[in-house]
């Protein structure tokens, strides 16, 4: 699991001529102008947006990108403990792996996964990642008391920015409510984010997916990356599989 600040993800328009397998490798040198390093030594992978997002745009890609030299030494250690390594997960891909397990109604899952530092929106429908954005949160601030109000409404500013956008922009129904991913200890954050917000903030429902004790917010990432890629292949209502 790639922690957040080894890896960037951006939105490209598909290349034409290329097949599925060659899309990995040949997006690279269209980054020259976003990394800070040669597309030479970047480690790239692909994962389709889905067609009913893109709003006219043509066909998009979202191209995953990270230094090979952040990556060696990670891999040398799994390689040392004598294991064998079979993926590099990033955390967009971890929580829609967890979105599709929760989506049991069709209508999409939006999950809100809040760090120490940070936050992560993402908006998944039929196992497929529609949207992913990084929050600016503090876990800090929002346990000091002094802070805390402000920060809850920066919060509840954020996430009802991206929603209102994936309603607008990307033409989808909302989903019911907002699943919440954090180390609460007592803030009753889920209610405060409701009071400020069109949508529910609700906890997660573990014991439906049979999980108990629930993992703590750390843990949530790698044991989301575990429960393995979505089943896409049915259709969307009223949509075509791809």
């Amino acid at each position: 699991m790639l922690p957040m600040d080894q890896y960037q993800v951006f939105q490209l328009d598909r290349p034409d001529g290329l097949e599925d397998g060659e899309l990995a490798d040949g997006v690279k040198w269209r980054l020259r102008d976003f990394l800070d390093y040669p597309p030479s030594e970047a480690v790239c992978d692909v994962f389709p947006l889905p067609a009913n997002a893109s709003r006219g745009q043509g066909r998009q890609i979202n191209v995953v990108a990270a230094h090979k030299a952040r990556l060696q030494n990670p891999i040398a250690l799994i390689d040392r403990c004598g294991l064998r390594m079979r993926a590099i997960e990033v955390a967009e891909l971890a929580l829609r792996n967890l979105a599709a397990a929760l989506d049991d109604g069709g209508r999409g899952v939006a999950l809100v996964h809040l760090r120490e530092h940070y936050g992560q929106l993402v908006i998944c429908r039929g196992g497929s990642l529609y949207l992913s954005r990084r929050l600016e949160v503090s876990s800090a601030a929002l346990r000091d008391e002094t802070l805390q109000g402000q920060a809850v409404q920066g919060l509840a500013l954020e996430i009802q920015r991206s929603m209102d956008y994936y309603e607008s922009q990307l033409g989808q129904v909302p989903p019911a409510s907002i699943q919440l991913l954090a180390e609460d200890a007592g803030l009753s954050l889920a209610d405060r984010l409701s009071a400020n917000m069109t949508l529910a903030v609700v906890a997660p429902d573990w014991a439906r997916l049979g999980v108990d004790p629930v993992p703590g917010s750390h843990c949530v990432l790698p044991w989301s990356a575990a429960l393995g890629e979505p089943d896409t292949a049915a259709s969307l209502p009223g949509e075509q599989a791809a």
